[in-house]
């Protein structure tokens, strides 16, 4: 494959020329700008775009820095694609960087590789905020930290979704809800753990209800074995709240006891709509809007990146959707 040095010595001129005649930066003589055509067509040369943009200090690509996310999450793609899609239409392009540590994050900056970040799931205490905070470098979170001062975030209240959650089970008549919450051990530095915590401890204290609960990793293996614990523990149970990622192994635990959802056990989960439609039966979720969320954090960025001052804190509202997984309980279970 022909370079640009190549370029420049069949065309006799430096390869800082080259460069000017391609990118129009400087003007070129009209003889050699005739040269070094007539040496890219001989050699089928194709400039990098890449190449030119990282001289000319922008990369013209974005990075989402987020965890481990597991295969099963299907609303982690919907987030991504909402993400890749808006930056395809200002011209940037997306890369997907996994469990980055602070200093492979200012990296990937210094280095020109990216000129912006989105930082996905973020924690209480977050060192890569907090290296982020010390440099001039344009970031923005989907989600939230102790500290928001200065910063620009795009989250969901979910604290609200919790406490619409129990709500609304406990206006159908039930007394006995199960709640597969965070673990503490694993998720108590996850912004979102506190809010959850604190949408439960609301519910309690304005609702009379007896709560059961039982704390996992928001996944769907972890809803399934949490929900097997709950109703070892209390086979009164009449409704579950789900947290996360756990309601798909919530309804197989349901499903794999004979539990007919919702006439023996209703379930309320956190999701966005796109997943809630495909359960069986249909999930009735606060519904989590995540592609319009990552299309918000994408433009706040592009126009940090356009040089505008943002400091925006923008949280989604909660807004129960009721479908096919919640009913009064049973006659013969109150």
């Amino acid at each position: 494959m022909a370079t640009i040095k190549d370029v420049a010595a069949r065309a006799g001129v430096s390869q800082s020329t080259v460069y000017y005649a391609l990118s129009g930066k400087r003007p070129i003589s009209q003889e050699v700008r005739q040269r070094i055509a007539a040496a890219v067509a001989e050699l089928d040369y194709t400039a990098s775009s890449l190449g030119q943009r990282m001289r000319a200090g922008r990369s013209y690509s974005i990075g989402m820095i987020a965890p481990q996310l597991p295969t099963s999450d299907t609303a982690a793609m919907e987030m991504l694609v909402s993400t890749a899609e808006t930056a395809s239409q200002a011209d940037y392009t997306l890369g997907i960087f996994m469990g980055q540590t602070p200093s492979k994050v200012l990296r990937l900056l210094r280095n020109q590789f990216l000129d912006g970040l989105i930082l996905v799931e973020t924690t209480h205490v977050d060192a890569r905020i907090e290296a982020l905070r010390k440099t001039k470098y344009p970031f923005v979170m989907i989600g939230r930290t102790q500290n928001l001062e200065g910063l620009t975030t795009v989250d969901f209240d979910f604290e609200g979704a919790i406490f619409k959650a129990f709500e609304a089970l406990v206006q159908l008549g039930h007394k006995t809800i199960g709640f597969v919450a965070p673990n503490a051990t694993e998720d108590l530095n996850v912004e979102n753990w506190f809010h959850i915590q604190r949408g439960f401890e609301r519910a309690r204290e304005r609702y009379c209800f007896e709560a059961v609960v039982e704390k996992t990793r928001l996944t769907i293996e972890g809803g399934y074995t949490a929900t097997e614990k709950l109703l070892e523990t209390e086979p009164r149970i009449t409704a579950i709240v789900a947290s996360g990622n756990t309601f798909t192994g919530i309804l197989r635990s349901l499903y794999s006891r004979r539990i007919r959802v919702p006439d023996e056990c209703s379930l309320v989960g956190i999701a966005t709509a796109q997943v809630a439609e495909w359960t069986i039966p249909k999930l009735t979720s606060v519904d989590i809007p995540l592609r319009e969320m990552s299309k918000i954090a994408t433009q706040l960025l592009l126009h940090k990146l356009a040089g505008k001052d943002i400091q925006e804190q923008i949280i989604m509202p909660a807004q129960l959707v009721v479908r096919e997984t919640i009913a009064p309980p049973s006659a013969k279970l109150r």
